[in-house]
């Protein structure tokens, strides 16, 4: 009986090591992530509120890059922006909802960076 237990928990474990491993994005190109958005509030190291757009992921996802602030273990949280105003007027109209973007990973250097992986968005829609 014993045996039966220990084989079923080691197939178990073997079944889902693969899920449980983090997909790795790369920092010097294009990259694609799906994800319910979310608002998130902030303060930043002078004390100031701050607002940040975090697309909160169903699996993990790692990023690979040849810089040190490039080199992300497994994350459910990517901060996205848009400097264009059109992409940002978009990310802003699907908060709450299971969306999918596109655009350019790199990992967090700063206090105005609010999640392990930072994305710049060329792309966002409803999924």
């Amino acid at each position: 009986m014993r045996n039966r237990i220990v084989l079923a928990v080691l197939a178990a474990m073997v079944i889902g090591a693969p899920a449980a491993q983090a997909q790795c994005m790369k920092a010097t190109g294009e990259a694609r992530a799906e994800g319910y958005l979310t608002i998130g509030r902030f303060s930043d190291a002078a004390g100031r509120p701050e607002t940040a757009y975090i697309l909160r992921l169903t699996r993990p996802v790692c990023l690979d890059g040849a810089e040190d602030d490039d080199a992300r273990k497994g994350t459910r949280r990517i901060h996205i922006f848009s400097p264009d105003e059109r992409t940002a007027r978009k990310i802003q109209r699907l908060v709450g909802r299971n969306v999918v973007v596109s655009g350019e990973p790199f990992g967090q250097h700063t206090a105005h960076h609010h999640a392990p992986i930072v994305m710049t968005v060329t792309e966002i829609g409803p999924r």
